[in-house]
Parts: structure tokens; C-alpha cells; sequence
């Protein structure tokens, strides 16, 4: 299955107008390329040199299998079958995807990845392009450039913590997702950022004033949803919310 992104856009986007890079479209609103989001975006972007290498070895040092624990866990909390339609919002190098139940056939997947790291993009499609039918697209959660009812998986696992606006990129994310279909939010807890990111050499400049506020990020889901679900993975160390957008 071919993604035809052109048929996902927001009617008043036309592929042939966006900015391309390496493949990847560019759809960045600066509007949201301020504050935090830029102060990651920054980040993202010189860690993507070495970020998987990181997490492979000294992840595994560090915590052995316990991060593909975690991912076999997350994608499995997602109702996927072969040959349907996803978005991954803040997709990063695609690690996650991986981690698909037994039986699903990546390739069938008409598969959208979206992150504001043009870093992370170039990353991942180098990684992911041949393994998958993917179409990657910068541009911030908070204005995805898609149209409504859209997509029949919509998850995000890392980085709404700290977005300029959770609200809205929950909203954005429950706007293109169909209806009925069941998202995931997932990122780090607070004990997390209090224990890794606060003490890495890496990136404890970037969370010296940062902690994360589960209830506060659960508010951000719209009342409309059904099924809401928050769970607890790797020792407390990161969260899942799992959610139907109602029909």
C-alpha cells in the first residue's frame, strides 16, 4: 500500500507547494516554533546524530531489555490490523515501530510520521524507508496539516510534556483520527525526567527546570472522548493514556 499524502492534506494544502527536504515535507507553522517547542526542536535535532546509537548500547547497559518491554507494551494498548491508514506524531528515528503485534505486515501500513526535528526525520527515513510505506512530514503536533477523520490509529508516544500547547495537540491528533478509533498518548513521568534527563550530561540543561504533571496532561484530553485509560509502564517510569474519539 502506497501512501498518497496528497489525498490527507487539508484542502487548502497542496503537496506541490510545500517545501521539500531529503524527501520529507516541510508544513511548519513559526507561529508554533516558539518557547519550548523550539528549545526541543533544537535539541532533537544534534541528538538525532547519535540518538540511536545511544539508546541501543547504553540503553541496553543501563536498563537491558526493559525499553523493548516498554514498546512491545505501548503498541500493543493500539487496535491494528493489516491495511489501514496511521499517524505517528512525533515519530523520532520510528524505533517504536518495530514493536507491531505478531501478524501485522508493516508494509501494508499507509503510514504517516510527523515530528518537528527535521533531524530526527532524516533519521528515520533513512532507517525506516525500505521497511515501510512511509511519508514523513514536519511540522508541530499543535497544527497537524491533515483533514478531519483522516487516519485509523492516531498515537504519539514521547514529547507532550513539554509542547507549547497540549490542549491543542491533543485536540489536532483526536481531528484527523476517525471516529471511533482508539489514540495513544504516552511520554516519560515525572521520576523519569527527575532521574535520567536532570542528570544526563546530554540533555540536563535542557529539563533543569522542567518536571512533568500526569494529571495535568490527562485534563488536556477532551470530555468528549470515551474510554479514557491511564496506565503506568516500566517501573513508573513512563505513562500511557489510551482514548476512543466518540462517533
Amino acid at each position: 500500500m502506497m501512501t498518497d499524502i496528497s489525498q490527507k492534506l487539508k484542502s487548502d494544502i497542496k503537496v506541490e507547494d510545500l517545501k521539500q527536504e531529503n524527501g520529507i515535507l516541510c508544513c511548519m507553522n513559526d507561529y508554533f516554533i516558539s518557547g519550548d517547542n523550539q528549545r526541543y526542536m533544537k535539541m532533537y535535532d544534534w541528538m538525532s546524530f547519535f540518538y540511536d546509537f545511544g539508546e541501543k548500547w547504553i540503553g541496553r547497559l543501563k536498563y537491558g531489555h526493559a525499553i523493548d518491554h516498554l514498546r512491545t507494551e505501548l503498541m500493543s494498548r493500539l487496535e491494528w490490523k493489516n491495511n489501514i491508514s496511521v499517524l505517528y506524531v512525533s515519530i523520532g528515528t520510528g524505533a517504536d515501530l518495530h514493536y507491531l503485534p505478531q501478524g501485522i505486515d508493516l508494509k501494508t501500513i499507509d503510514l504517516v510520521g510527523v515530528d518537528i526535528s527535521m533531524g530526527m526525520l532524516k533519521k528515520c527515513k533513512k532507517k525506516m524507508q525500505k521497511k515501510t510505506n512511509l511519508t514523513l512530514v514536519q511540522c508541530p503536533a499543535e497544527d497537524l496539516p491533515f483533514a478531519d477523520n483522516t487516519f485509523d490509529i492516531v498515537f504519539h508516544i514521547g514529547g507532550i510534556n513539554f509542547f507549547n500547547d497540549k490542549t491543542r495537540a491533543m485536540s489536532e491528533m483526536l481531528r484527523v483520527a476517525k471516529a471511533g478509533s482508539k489514540l495513544l498518548i504516552a511520554d516519560e513521568t515525572a521520576d523519569f525526567v527527575e532521574t535520567q534527563y536532570k542528570k544526563s550530561v546530554f540533555s540536563k540543561s535542557y529539563f533543569e527546570d522542567k518536571t512533568v504533571d500526569l494529571n495535568a496532561i490527562e485534563q488536556c484530553i477532551p470530555i468528549s472522548v470515551t474510554e479514557k485509560k491511564t496506565e503506568l509502564f516500566w517501573d513508573n517510569k513512563f505513562y500511557g493514556i489510551t482514548f476512543r474519539k466518540s462517533n
